[in-house]
């Protein structure tokens, strides 16, 4: 019985994880910033099909990850994530920036929705602008 029971566990974790282990996943969605004027760190939620597949604390500006001028020092300042598997198909991929640090007023920017047809075998990238002054 307690086997039964934590089989379903693992099943519903691996179901909730997204496409990522799923065997049917044969393309990929990427998340890329683009806000060459801002230098913050900003946690952002991945979507895919309403689906929150993904947090991570993306880095904005000239110092992150794949900028050529600036590559980061002593740290991981991240620009792209990791892609994430998915069936070849049309999907509707979101980000949406929640940021809770206090004494300050929650921050949330949400970048619209967008739907792409994405092929066996490729990559869509989903490039996500913000700006800062």
């Amino acid at each position: 019985m307690k086997f039964l029971l934590w089989a379903s566990v693992a099943a519903i974790l691996a179901a909730a994880c997204g496409g990522s282990t799923d065997p049917r996943a044969n393309a990929q969605v990427r998340f890329v910033t683009d806000a060459l004027f801002c230098s913050d760190p900003r946690p952002v939620n991945f979507f895919i099909d309403n689906m929150q597949v993904g947090r991570d604390t993306m880095w904005f500006g000239v110092a992150a990850d794949t900028s050529p001028f600036f590559p980061p020092v002593g740290s991981q300042k991240y620009k792209a994530y990791r892609s994430f598997g998915v069936q070849a198909g049309i999907h509707t991929i979101g980000a949406i920036i929640v940021d809770t640090i206090s004494p300050y007023p929650p921050f949330i920017y949400r970048w619209p929705d967008t739907t792409i047809n994405v092929a066996a075998g490729a990559e869509v990238v989903r490039n996500l602008p913000f700006y800062c002054s």
